[in-house]
């Protein structure tokens, strides 16, 4: 689609002439969609010299092609003598001196806003207004500003104009009515060529025509698209006359109720290709005629065939009809070592209320079609919000929640890479740590891990090991030990650790146990495991600890998984279940910081209101002196200057979050968390104690016979590495600034900002696609919009914003299918209700 919002420049010069100059110049900056326009005025200094010049110019010219064919009966040149040179000098110094007039520093404030406010790529339509005959004979186009900008075409307009009701066509074809007046001395079979090459065109031509018969063609209430005159003309008096057959000789006033019907069933356009025509510029002009094209000065019949050829070509073609009257124009210039000038002959005069007319704009189809779009039938904005209300309802049912939380996690995983956090440390119990001592870890091996570690002198360990009573067994039985595990699932989530069989007898290990039990209550810094989201005794913290000790150093494991049902129902909760239970497609993207335990769902031993992340990051921050560590007025937890605003029941994707807990976003490190040691090392000392010191030391199973993995938007993880990427968020989210995930703005549960985000993309999308007629860009632009929303979600992602990418993508698609249906389907509709 040939796209018709341009810029209006109209300059109007009061009654300004050359000799007094002109004390007002208003000057208006008009632009579709906006209320008001801009509006700025200057003055133009008197220019006797710039008249004398055009003057002489015109009498040159005249001189000059004495010898041409022209379209017009007399051409006064006597007693003027010719000079090629001094016409050359004349017309140079007559551009010259006009650009002279306007830089004036009169007029320079014009000049100055029209370069501020216009861009070189602009399509403009420059309305000059002038009533001085003199002023309105200069080579405007030759105006520097013309030359700069190369979409920009100056044409006339009356002083008085008024818009006229729009009227549209009613056939698919473009109606010509063609007068060739007296051709005498005349080669017009040219112009009628250029006329029947029109593509799509229902042309009717009227050879030297009697008065009543052109009169009752006008009137024909069928209408025409463009009226065209060829012959003789010329202006006298300001008043234009043609040539109508060889004995009549007509002026505009003499068809004027005519034509004015003629404008009121829907002329467009008036070509004149004859002589002289200002005067009847001006006259039509009076009668509101959207478009005038008329000669400045007489033409010679062979820049006339010329002219035409050119014009039709390129309007045809799909350039706008003020733009290929300046395209007909240049080519013009070509002829100018033939006949000098002949680019200065034709000009515009226009209503300044017309829109930009294109050659399809006569097709009844596309005519209506814009019309529609002009009017604000289902515009483009509306279709774009309805288009997003109907997203939105459908992710406000939920039904969006599966497919937006997989794409939450593909922008997760195209971040780039982050450093390991050299603040935490994972001790590993591998797969061959399990072989040599067994599964679960031996209290004896447990009590020298912990040994070793307290020696290194972390700033806080973390044992994601359940171990509510003693186990051990002897050594030799290590690689043969088999223990029933014990799972619990509740809810969608996992406990992050099977538990040791508490069958098991106590006689075996009670001094190793009894140890363990001491080492944590001289070690504050030592952190347990429990979970709340199960009733299984295997998950509760050890019962030989007090309940002051089962609070301060104890933390809940549970992970929050998200999972849906075959039906497509997110199926989630606060309470936990063990990792090896998470069907596929079950995920840990949120990270549990609190919960109140006398709000939990089901009876529980876990009575600690931390989860193991919380105690952990608490501890190290508070070694090192960061303040706040407490609850702000809105009880939300606050590490320094990083607040941990919990979850509402809406949140990005998720649309139905449940659970008595303070819960964020597990912002993910697009890399390990961490760095790691194994137990065998630790074990056996090899390994650089620095590397402990003054960390923040988890120990957790990543062997696969402990069953403690789970699905994250990396893949699957164990659990311990899942506590760390939690530990790493607390830490450097004050330390580091690193950020927490975040939305768009909302009150409660009520997603504003995601909502006025999708409305903004959809109505956007939904104007460029009715901008744009043609299928093949209509499907690259429409592409282009998902693509250019892709690379802003995903650079939302890096600094930690969760933008609502597949609504958005949807109301974009929709919305852009939607005004294309509209589109296709408008003029059919019309041509029915018509």
């Amino acid at each position: 689609m040939n796209n018709d919002v341009m810029k209006k420049v109209i300059l109007n010069l009061g009654t300004g002439t050359l000799a007094k100059g002109c004390e007002t110049v208003i000057g208006e900056i008009l632009e579709e969609g906006q209320p008001y326009p801009v509006r700025f005025t200057a003055q133009l200094p008197p220019a006797p010299e710039l008249g004398r010049l055009q003057q002489q110019w015109q009498q040159l010219y005249y001189q000059r092609n004495q010898d041409q064919v022209f379209r017009i009966h007399l051409l006064d040149t006597e007693g003027f003598r010719y000079s090629e040179s001094d016409f050359g000098k004349t017309s140079q110094a007559l551009a010259q001196q006009l650009n002279r007039w306007l830089t004036s520093e009169a007029f320079r404030p014009i000049d100055q806003m029209l370069r501020t406010e216009l861009e070189r790529s602009d399509d403009v339509q420059l309305i000059l207004e002038a009533s001085d005959p003199q002023i309105r004979r200069l080579p405007w186009h030759l105006w520097q500003l013309c030359e700069d900008y190369p979409n920009v075409e100056l044409t006339f307009s009356a002083s008085d104009w008024r818009t006229l009701p729009e009227t549209l066509p009613n056939t698919s074809k473009t109606k010509i009515l063609a007068t060739f007046g007296n051709s005498e001395g005349l080669d017009l079979a040219a112009d009628l060529a250029a006329l029947n090459q029109l593509p799509d065109t229902k042309l009717t031509v009227l050879e030297s025509p009697e008065l009543n018969q052109l009169h009752e063609s006008l009137w024909q209430p069928s209408g025409w698209d463009i009226f065209f005159f060829a012959g003789h003309s010329q202006t006298q008096d300001d008043t234009g006359v043609i040539d109508l057959n060889h004995k009549d000789r007509l002026t505009i006033d003499q068809i004027k109720h005519a034509l004015g019907k003629a404008i009121a069933n829907g002329l467009k356009i008036a070509i004149f290709n004859s002589c002289d025509g200002l005067g009847l510029a001006q006259q039509l002009s009076a009668l509101q005629i959207p478009y005038i094209v008329v000669m400045r000065e007489p033409v010679p019949d062979r820049i006339a065939q010329q002219f035409l050829h050119y014009l039709l070509t390129a309007f045809a073609g799909g350039i706008p009809f003020h733009l290929a009257v300046k395209e007909a124009r240049r080519r013009l210039s070509g002829l100018d070592n033939d006949i000098p000038c002949a680019s200065w002959l034709p000009i515009i005069w226009q209503n300044p209320t017309a829109p930009p007319i294109y050659w399809e704009d006569f097709q009844a189809k596309r005519a209506r079609q814009r019309a529609l779009e002009r009017k604000g039938w289902l515009s483009p904005a509306l279709k774009g919000a309805l288009s997003a209300s109907a997203v939105v309802v459908i992710r406000l049912l939920g039904l969006l929640e599966p497919f937006e939380l997989p794409l939450y996690d593909h922008l997760m995983r195209r971040r780039p890479a982050e450093p390991i956090d050299s603040r935490v440390v994972v001790v590993e119990i591998t797969q061959d740590a399990t072989s040599e001592y067994g599964y679960p870890l031996p209290d004896e091996a447990l009590t020298t891990l912990v040994e070793k570690l307290i020696a290194a002198e972390p700033l806080a360990i973390g044992l994601d090991l359940h171990r509510p009573k003693a186990l051990s067994v002897s050594r030799q039985s290590f690689s043969s030990l088999t223990i029933t595990e014990s799972s619990s699932i509740t809810e969608g989530l996992v406990v992050t650790q099977s538990a040791s069989n508490v069958n098991e007898p106590e006689s075996l290990s009670l001094s190793a146990y009894d140890r363990f039990l001491q080492q944590v209550e001289n070690t504050p810094t030592l952190f347990l495991v429990c979970a709340y989201g199960s009733s299984d005794e295997n998950y509760r913290a050890p019962l030989g600890l007090s309940e002051a000790l089962r609070i301060d150093q104890v933390g809940f494991s549970d992970l929050p998984t998200d999972g849906f049902s075959p039906g497509g129902t997110a199926v989630r909760g606060d309470v936990s279940a063990q990792g090896s239970t998470a069907v596929a497609g079950n995920k840990v993207r949120r990270h549990i910081l609190t919960y109140d335990p006398s709000l939990s769902q089901t009876p529980s031993h876990c009575i600690t209101p931390y989860s193991l992340s919380f105690h952990l990051a608490y501890e190290y921050l508070l070694f090192k002196n960061v303040s706040p560590l407490d609850l702000t007025e809105q009880q939300h937890w606050q590490f320094g200057d990083a607040v941990f605003k919990p979850l509402s029941t809406r949140f990005g994707g998720y649309q139905s979050l449940l659970g008595p807990t303070d819960q964020v976003v597990l912002n993910y490190r697009a890399n390990q968390p961490a760095g790691k040691v194994t137990l065998d090392q630790i074990l056996t000392d090899d390994f650089d104690p620095a590397i402990l010191r003054d960390r923040v030391v988890m120990v957790g199973y990543t062997a696969p016979v402990s069953k403690d993995y789970f699905e994250t938007p990396y893949g699957p993880m164990p659990g311990i590495w899942i506590h760390a990427h939690m530990v790493s968020q607390l830490i450097s989210a004050p330390l580091d600034n690193r950020p927490i995930i975040y939305v768009l703005p909302q009150w409660r549960s009520w997603q504003w900002g995601d909502v006025l985000w999708i409305v903004m993309w959809s109505g956007g999308a939904a104007y460029i696609g009715w901008r744009i007629n043609r299928r093949s860009l209509w499907t690259i632009s429409t592409v282009g919009a998902v693509a250019v929303l892709y690379v802003v979600c995903w650079g939302a992602m890096i600094f930690g914003l969760w933008l609502p990418m597949l609504p958005t993508a949807l109301a974009i698609l929709v919305a852009t299918s939607w005004v294309r249906l509209s589109q296709e389907a408008s003029a059919p509709l019309l041509n029915q209700k018509s």
